[in-house]
């Protein structure tokens, strides 16, 4: 299996962040720089990380926010990954490039490399920033709701933005505080609440506080009475494809059900005419597979989300409710 960088950079940014003393994480650091140097082996011969450049470029920011040094081929491999535009397709391009120019400034700001470098990557940073700000739609997004958190901490880290650009995003942020309902978007959203980055983390003062978090005394949402239905599209406009429309049909599902409940829904009415695999990710399942059809990485494609006709969707198929009578398409695309 591939290195679970990403997975093991989030955990070590969060016991940094809670203030865990460093011998608690001393092995765990050593683990995540053997995951790097995997990614980068795997980036050399394939042209791309083992995992992806979003993980190979959390890695880099959890280590830096650890005050631990890295081979300079292994940032470097980054940075020529950003200069050439390979870091994604657009549905995660955002996100990535974020993580990527906090790597950046973090190394930069804390001295890690040296000084030609440096400026190197404090240009890419800021560039980064830039293109964020003019990819702001008018509601203050950036990419979609939950990249919107990452762009802002570029703001915040680089400096590069003006105070609107942020103003407007931060605005957008608190219209859909309900969107985000994972421990994974949770943990993006709440520094830029607050005025902060990732970066910051890297020197806070850690002092010994009174324990007085008490747990909510909150009960689970209640079920929504009732059924829907929701027609479901399966498209393949690619030319390889052997027509374009490869699955239409209404599919009846309880009414809390979210897409995935409807993927599920529609994989038990006909599981030898309907199936799909999602691939379990920090962020929630991430869909790969409908009807035998892959989207991989190396092919260069994936499976776009989309409310009918053309509405793309902002959130995963795990926390999309789709309305009764809804149509939404699963297309596999190019990027």
């Amino acid at each position: 299996e591939p290195p679970q960088t990403g997975r093991l950079a989030l955990y070590l940014l969060g016991l940094r962040a809670a203030c865990r003393p460093p011998r608690a994480h001393r092995t765990l650091v050593t683990w995540l720089k053997h995951y790097l140097e995997e990614d980068w082996i795997g980036s050399w011969q394939d042209g791309h990380p083992l995992t992806s450049y979003y993980q190979y470029g959390l890695g880099v920011l959890a280590l830096c926010v650890h005050h631990k040094r890295l081979r300079e081929g292994v940032i470097r491999r980054l940075l020529t990954a950003q200069n050439y535009g390979r870091l994604g397709h657009h549905g995660s391009l955002v996100d990535t490039e974020a993580v990527v120019a906090l790597a950046f400034t973090c190394l930069e700001q804390r001295k890690l490399v040296g000084t030609d470098l440096a400026a190197e990557l404090r240009a890419a940073a800021h560039g980064v920033s830039r293109g964020m700000a003019e990819l702001q739609g008018s509601d203050g997004i950036v990419g979609n709701i939950y990249s919107t958190p990452w762009a802002l901490q570029v703001f915040l880290a680089t400096g590069a933005c003006q105070e609107s650009e942020f103003s407007r995003g931060m605005a957008a942020l608190l219209e859909n505080l309900e969107a985000f309902g994972t421990a994974a978007t949770m943990a993006q959203v709440l520094p830029v609440l607050h005025g902060r980055s990732y970066l910051d983390i890297a020197s806070m003062q850690c002092r010994e506080e009174p324990d007085t978090l008490t747990p909510l005394d909150t009960e689970p949402p209640a079920e929504v009475p009732g059924n829907k239905t929701v027609q479901l599209v399966v498209e393949c406009p690619l030319p390889w494809c052997y027509e374009l429309r490869l699955y239409d049909r209404p599919v009846p599902v309880p009414a809390s059900a979210s897409l995935l409940g409807v993927l599920q829904a529609a994989a038990a009415l006909e599981p030898h005419v309907f199936k799909f695999h999602a691939q379990d990710t920090p962020h929630g399942p991430f869909l790969t597979q409908v009807l035998g059809l892959e989207a991989r990485r190396e092919k260069r494609n994936y499976w776009r989300l989309l409310r009918a006709p053309d509405t793309p969707l902002q959130m995963g198929i795990a926390d999309y409710t789709p309305e009764d009578g809804e149509t939404l398409i699963l297309r596999l695309s190019e990027w």
